[in-house]
C-alpha cells in the first residue's frame, strides 16, 4: 500500500526561503530535522534535479516527515514535495521544478538538504 502526500512545486515563487510567516525558528526546524534523521533515516540521495530522504516507517515517522513537508511548502514554495510510505518506509523526495536563470538557486538549496543529515542538522 502507498500513502502518497503531494505538494507541488510553485516554480513562478521567489527563490527564497520566507520563515516570517512560520511557527518554529530556523533553529528549532534544525533541530527537529536532527532529531529525525538520528531516529529513523534509513539513506538520503541527490539526484539531478531532486534530494530523496528514507526513512524507518516506525511509529510517529510518518506524521513527523508530514509536518516538516507542510512547513517547508510553505516557506520554500518552489520546490516540488512528494512523501510517500512504501511497504515499511517513508520516502520525502524534494525536487526543483525551476527552470532557466533561477534552476541553479534552486539546486544550491537542494545541496543544503542533502548535507543535512551529514551535518547533523545542527
Amino acid at each position: 500500500m502507498t500513502d502518497t502526500l503531494h505538494l507541488p512545486g510553485r516554480p513562478d515563487a521567489p527563490i527564497v526561503c520566507d520563515m516570517s510567516t512560520a511557527s518554529d525558528s530556523p533553529d528549532e526546524r534544525l533541530h527537529e530535522y536532527t532529531r529525525l534523521f538520528e531516529r529513523a533515516l534509513l539513506g538520503s540521495e541527490r539526484r539531478s534535479d531532486s534530494v530523496v530522504f528514507r526513512f524507518r516507517a516506525d511509529a510517529g515517522t510518518r506524521e513527523t516527515v508530514d509536518d516538516l513537508v507542510r512547513r517547508e511548502a510553505a516557506c520554500c514554495p518552489f520546490a516540488d514535495y512528494l512523501v510517500e510510505t512504501v511497504g515499511d518506509e517513508v520516502v520525502w523526495t524534494i525536487t526543483n521544478r525551476v527552470t532557466g536563470e533561477r534552476q541553479a538557486s534552486v539546486d544550491a538549496i537542494l545541496d543544503e538538504f542533502h548535507a543535512l543529515p551529514d551535518r547533523g542538522a545542527r
